[in-house]
């Protein structure tokens, strides 16, 4: 039935078959977009048979191709044919149907508003009627600055509405899979306020604008009246994922983290993407989508290669990460293959990018569950750590300082009139101290305080009103000072306080103040009330100075507060 030739007649009747159109057509490429419909008519137009070609696949070419189909029906009563290409964002086909009756034009394409394409329909289509006994001659005309993917059939309206049915429910199926899946892990975000969560739902939204792009979806359902951007909508929206997929990467995978110098490279990248963005907007639409493949192949490579670099380094998550953008690049490298007509186009090819990303999608969703698993249960192992730390730091300082205590009360090294440590004490527990913060690289005060107004106290109401006076001083020092610091009298009306673990100047200064306000505070003793103030010099070191150097800082520190007016801190210059 089918010659081997470029002028062989289809016969049609009512049991034929789909029919490829690779089988049946002839191709004439034009890249001048010259021809008129009376030259390719022409016996002399340079048709060619494409079932000698791969595939009707011609890449990014200039100009238009051009198809014929010769066509008879040899069945008893009116056939009505569907002709359908299966590329959905080709620019304009325009359908010369000629027969006795003359030419019958329509067209159809992503430029076309949808209203006035031949048959609503995502793909380019057409409807040919042919009574019994008639012949007629299809001519396409296609024109389109992206790839020039020319792969189709022709069939009954039976079989064209169970082909499309299908299809449909297929693209239904993995919309709604996204949708699920895009629903899902913005509430994640809402609920658990992880970032990665919002750009991988971010991610998904672009790419689901470039798919509903390329299966036509998009200019059927979402953009109908917006015909002439309608092929724009590809380019813009596949970069918008890639620029977006290198964000959700840098966020998932933790390079900041994990990987600075990759991270500052992916921030390169993402830089160049987003100029490619741009430029997909501003260049002739051929040459964005030739940067849309390349940008999306560096941009799935380059992540592709990260994530197997972060498996190495057990970063959580990466090995679905990893599985998840091997199986999108498989997607991406054969959409692009046979974008550049290296491969012929077929359904695994025609529908490659569905499919990788669909596996995409769902391995990606599961690799942020699992990394949220595995960052909560190191954040749970930390806690216990960190406890079990503390708790180990607690009963070391409570041994030490029971053990202190005990030293003091053997051998009596308290001052009998305050209950303080005396000097001895005083010596002994900062050596201590200070090993104890050379140890740990911690921050140690020493405060010298002297009284204000503790001599006219002893002339005016004797000696033993004073030593009330001082008892009544050191029980405000026991008062005010943390649990783990040790209060001593140096001697007369001075007093020290050793304060370890002290987090800045700051603290120390503060702790100091309120010292002051404490002993400011007036003192009802044998009914009598009488104040005193103090002056406080404070001296720091982190365990390398010995104690006799820190006192000495301390007492100078001291004298230079009361020099200033009393009733004050000061702090050893320049600062331990």
């Amino acid at each position: 039935m089918l010659l081997p030739d470029a002028h062989a007649m289809t016969l049609l009747d009512d049991d034929t078959p789909p029919i490829d159109l690779q089988e049946v057509a002839a191709y004439l490429s034009d890249p001048q977009a010259s021809l008129s419909l009376t030259d390719a008519q022409t016996a002399n137009a340079p048709f060619l048979p494409a079932r000698e070609r791969r595939g009707l696949s011609f890449g990014y070419v200039p100009g238009v191709v051009w198809l014929r189909l010769e066509l008879q029906s040899a069945a008893s009563r009116t056939l009505h044919w569907r002709l359908e290409l299966n590329y959905a964002s080709l620019d304009e086909v325009r359908l010369y149907d000629i027969g006795a009756d003359g030419v019958r034009e329509s067209r159809s394409g992503d430029t076309v508003p949808y209203a006035e394409r031949s048959v609503g329909h995502r793909n380019p289509v057409f409807e040919i009627a042919l009574q019994p006994g008639e012949q007629r001659t299809l001519y396409l005309r296609v024109d389109s600055r992206g790839s020039m993917t020319l792969s189709g059939a022709l069939m009954s309206s039976r079989d064209f509405e169970q082909h499309s049915q299908n299809g449909y429910l297929a693209h239904a199926l993995y919309c709604g899979v996204l949708i699920a899946l895009g629903l899902y892990n913005l509430l994640l975000f809402l609920a658990l306020r992880e970032r990665p969560f919002l750009n991988y739902v971010l991610f998904m939204f672009a790419f689901a604008l470039s798919v509903l792009s390329l299966n036509g979806l998009g200019a059927q359902f979402l953009w109908s009246e917006a015909a002439p951007w309608s092929n724009r909508m590809l380019p813009v929206s596949l970069t918008a994922a890639a620029l977006l997929s290198v964000i959700f990467a840098r966020s998932f995978l933790d390079t900041h983290q994990w990987l600075p110098r990759w991270d500052r490279g992916l921030l390169m990248l993402c830089i160049a993407i987003g100029a490619a963005l741009l430029a997909t907007v501003l260049l002739p639409l051929q040459r964005a989508l030739q940067l849309m493949s390349l940008t999306g192949l560096i941009a799935t490579l380059t992540l592709l290669l990260t994530s197997f670099v972060c498996v190495g380094y057990r970063v959580p998550g990466a090995r679905l990460f990893a599985l998840a953008w091997l199986m999108l690049l498989t997607g991406a490298v054969l959409l692009a293959l046979r974008n550049f007509a290296l491969i012929p186009s077929n359904f695994l090819t025609l529908y490659a990018m569905q499919i990788g990303s669909g596996l995409e999608m769902i391995l990606l969703s599961f690799a942020l569950a699992a990394r949220f698993n595995e960052l909560k249960r190191q954040r749970e192992a930390a806690l216990q750590l960190n406890e079990q730390i503390l708790a180990q730091r607690v009963t070391e300082r409570t041994q030490a300082l029971e053990q202190a205590n005990q030293r003091l009360s053997e051998l009596a090294l308290q001052d009998p009139l305050t209950g303080l440590a005396n000097r001895t004490a005083l010596q002994q527990h900062l050596d201590l101290a200070l090993a104890r913060s050379l140890r740990r690289n911690e921050l140690l005060a020493v405060m010298l305080i002297d009284l204000d107004g503790f001599k006219p106290i002893n002339d005016q109401h004797g000696h033993g009103y004073g030593d009330l006076v001082l008892a009544e001083v050191a029980q405000r020092l026991r008062q005010y000072v943390r649990d783990t610091d040790l209060p001593a009298r140096l001697g007369g009306d001075e007093f020290v306080v050793i304060c370890e673990n002290v987090q800045s100047a700051e603290d120390a200064q503060d702790l100091a103040r309120r010292l002051l306000e404490g002993l400011d505070t007036p003192m009802h003793l044998e009914d009598r009330a009488v104040r005193v103030g103090a002056s406080i010099g404070i001296a720091l070191s982190r365990g390398a100075d010995d104690a006799t150097r820190l006192i000495r800082l301390a007492d100078a520190a001291m004298y230079r507060a009361k020099a200033e007016g009393r009733n004050r801190v000061r702090l050893a210059s320049p600062p331990i």
